[in-house]
């Protein structure tokens, strides 16, 4: 089973660092909880998809290597076959 992982954002209101999960962050509607004030899904969109973009591009180098390492991925060796 998946367990999320909690990450921490700062309130846009007091600026105390929520720690909660991403799935918390996307709710329509949350409050904070260290002021207590109305938080809206909007107020963290931009942060939360770059976040999901880099993790997003951390598990496709986790599966196919780093981009630009340099190997063609034809044989086992770089080097060999046609790599340049």
């Amino acid at each position: 089973m998946f367990t999320e992982t909690n990450i921490a954002l700062d309130c846009p209101y007091c600026s105390e660092t929520i720690y909660e999960t991403l799935s918390w962050f996307k709710k329509a509607y949350s409050t904070c909880p260290n002021c207590d004030q109305g938080l809206a899904d909007s107020q963290f969109a931009t942060v939360i998809s770059e976040l999901e973009q880099s993790m997003e591009e951390s598990i496709e180098e986790m599966i196919h290597g780093q981009s630009g390492s340099g190997c063609c991925g034809k044989k086992s060796s770089c080097g060999e076959g046609g790599c340049s």
